[in-house]
């Protein structure tokens, strides 16, 4: 009698161990499990124990701190920014730049320069002659600076006399054998004379009076003024 019920005792006790086996079996998958998830379904033969649940994924998951049933859960982590990384600003745009107007390319010379850059030939004495100027381009240049016209220096009359605006060196050099031929030729060397030196015979603005005057009158008042403009570059015509 005794060993009978020590062995209903002890069915008892393992009936009721199976009875909270079960009863932990079905609360704690609701209250003390959290999986991640991202998982795959199961499939009919991967059952764990017997009871047709399929295994969590295998992870590196961050065990958290409780769960119920002694059991503990999964998550993952969020994304927190550092601030120590920063984004560099762009830099800012360059600022403009003005631009300057070019100068003008033909400045009229008004007056004679104090100190002209006149290459001389040794024996050479002033005033210079038309040929003289004919053949020393590099002594207008250094005069004046740059290539002028007969329009440039002495005024819209005279361009317009000639049938165009010759340069310097072509008044200079032309061969017309009339008086207004001879009144560029002289003329042009009487006006480089007065710029090269105040002791020439004739100022500038005279030379210039005297050339417009001639030009706009007849042949023969262009002759007659190109004979004074001649002597003068010659040396022969005095104060």
């Amino acid at each position: 009698m005794e060993i009978m019920k020590k062995k209903e005792r002890v069915l008892e006790f393992m009936c009721l161990m199976l009875t909270m086996l079960l009863y932990l079996e079905a609360v704690t998958p609701a209250f003390g499990r959290t999986y991640n998830t991202a998982c795959t379904l199961p499939g009919p033969g991967d059952a764990e124990g017997g009871n047709g649940r399929a295994p969590p994924a295998h992870r590196s998951p961050t065990p958290s701190h409780g769960g119920g049933g002694g059991r503990g859960g999964y998550y993952a982590p969020p994304l927190v920014p550092n601030p120590e990384i920063g984004t560099t600003p762009p830099p800012p745009p360059s600022p403009l730049v003005p631009l300057v107007p070019p100068a003008p390319t033909y400045p009229v010379i008004t007056t004679p320069p104090a100190a002209p850059m006149i290459p001389v030939d040794p024996g050479s004495v002033f005033p210079f002659t038309c040929d003289y100027w004919r053949t020393h381009p590099a002594a207008i240049w250094g005069l004046i600076g740059y290539w002028g016209t007969i329009g440039q220096l002495f005024g819209a009359p005279a361009a317009g006399a000639f049938g165009s605006d010759p340069s310097l060196q072509e008044a200079l050099a032309n061969t017309r054998r009339d008086g207004m031929g001879a009144l560029y030729r002289e003329g042009t060397a009487s006006l480089l004379n007065s710029l090269a030196s105040k002791s020439f015979v004739f100022s500038t603005q005279q030379v210039r009076d005297a050339f417009n005057a001639a030009v706009v009158s007849s042949d023969k008042a262009a002759a007659a003024q190109a004979r004074e403009f001649k002597k003068a570059n010659e040396g022969r015509l005095k104060h």
